[in-house]
């Protein structure tokens, strides 16, 4: 076994879980099938797939259809004339790094392809961040067993005062492995957090503007820790995780860029001057940017530090003198513009994701998924789900009123027809005698 590993480049201990998980795969007479290439075949069909194409803005399903071929020629073949009948011209495509979607952005939107951030974060937690949670597990159970047998020898009076000593130096040397272990986790989240803090369009420590240069240049510092950490710990990256997430760096970083570029081309058509420019810019978006990051982020220690950046700007919008020349109405329409502006910055799919296991769920648990459910499912979620303002996905992409979906679906069925008549159930007398055969 372990020549077998040497040859693998992998350890001993996976080795092992591999041939064990070979050999309870095989507890069956016909187990052999499914490694077969004609079993291979029939698995992938039981594989679930669905196309989709999601508006990140306002989470309308642009596109939500059940298909096997997941090629370029396919995603093309439905999503233009989906695009086409709603009049919608992809600027920017934001997807995970498979070729088919990076052809669709590119030769079919004709726009830049935007990498994903959940994909870059999960690929790095797989590789890494299992092995050091199992190494710091592991070191924890040394730690306790050392910890115990001290505690054992205090109490048992035949222990010598050499064994006590020696249970002593193991109990603080697995102390410092302990607390050594837990070093290195906590420096990986940070680095592994850090990768979402450098993807903003402001900087989390002084507001100034971020573009691509300098996302790509933290990201690659984040990268070259992570390395780091990995060497330290002796962890070899023989699936070259690294290199694959150091490939969509710029990619990610696009996505940065084209939201500035967005910014830029608004404000040059609602022809504002330069102090007000220097102002929305500089000055009012990153107030509004990090108050809705605020708001909606579940992390902990991600809230605190938009809560100080928030602050921050907060602090220099109020200090700066161009804000003591606006009316009260001013303020009001360039906050509803900068609050606009921000719902369009995006930098994950994982609305995708999302949507992607809550089909998955209940197409293993009811048995399939037909079209005419996933089609009435899409339409559920478009104009059926409201966000906490009381939206549908539909009015925050065309911004009209539509009918309430319940409503008009009673509209649509017309009268019920009556519910069929049971029989009425027969009274049996008492007195009647009943014919019974001689």
């Amino acid at each position: 076994m372990r020549k077998l590993a040497c040859c693998l480049n992998g350890t001993k201990s996976s080795v092992h879980r591999h041939l064990r998980a070979q050999k309870q795969r095989n507890q069956h007479p016909e187990s052999f099938f499914w490694e077969t290439e004609a079993g291979s075949a029939w698995l992938r069909l039981l594989v679930f797939a669905v196309l989709y194409l999601f508006d990140l803005s306002s989470g309308y399903l642009l596109l939500e259809d059940i298909s096997d071929d997941r090629r370029f020629e396919s995603w093309h073949a439905k999503t233009s004339p989906r695009l086409e009948a709603l009049g919608i011209e992809v600027s920017h495509a934001i997807s995970d790094r498979a070729k088919a979607l990076i052809k669709l952005a590119v030769m079919g939107f004709e726009c830049d392809s935007g990498a994903d951030l959940f994909h870059a974060q999960q690929d790095l937690s797989r590789w890494l961040g299992i092995k050091l949670a199992r190494h710091t597990a592991t070191i924890e159970k040394h730690l306790n067993v050392a910890q115990a047998a001290e505690e054992n020898a205090l109490e048992t009076k035949t222990t010598t005062m050499t064994e006590r000593q020696a249970l002593k130096e193991q109990s603080i040397t697995a102390r410092k492995n302990y607390d050594q272990a837990r070093q290195v986790q906590t420096e990986y989240h940070e680095n592994l957090q850090g990768i979402s803090d450098d993807l903003h369009p402001f900087s989390l420590f002084d507001n100034s503007p971020n573009d691509a240069e300098k996302v790509t240049a933290g990201l690659e510092a984040r990268a070259k820790a992570i390395e780091q950490l990995a060497d330290q710990q002796g962890i070899s990256d023989h699936k070259d995780v690294m290199k694959k997430f150091r490939n969509p760096l710029q990619p990610l970083a696009v996505s940065v860029n084209f939201w500035w570029h967005w910014v830029n081309e608004t404000l040059q058509g609602l022809a504002v001057d330069k102090g007000m420019e220097d102002w929305l810019t500089t000055t009012l978006l990153p107030v509004v940017y990090w108050h809705r990051h605020l708001h909606h982020t579940q992390n902990r220690q991600s809230r605190e530090k938009y809560r100080k950046a928030w602050t921050h700007a907060s602090h220099t919008l109020e200090a700066h003198p161009f804000s003591a020349t606006l009316s009260d109405s001013e303020i009001q329409r360039w906050l509803s513009w900068a609050e606009w502006m921000v719902r369009q910055f995006h930098r994950s799919s994982s609305a995708v994701e999302g949507r992607n296991g809550s089909l998955s769920q209940l197409y293993h648990n009811g048995r399939g998924l037909t079209p005419q459910r996933l089609s009435a499912l899409t339409v559920i979620h478009n104009y059926g789900l409201q966000h906490e303002d009381g939206t549908t996905a539909a009015r925050r992409l065309f911004g009209t009123e539509h009918p309430e979906l319940f409503s008009w679906v009673l509209e649509q069925m017309g009268e019920l027809p009556l519910a069929r008549r049971s029989r009425k159930p027969a009274i049996p007398n008492p007195l009647k005698l009943l014919n019974v055969p001689a």
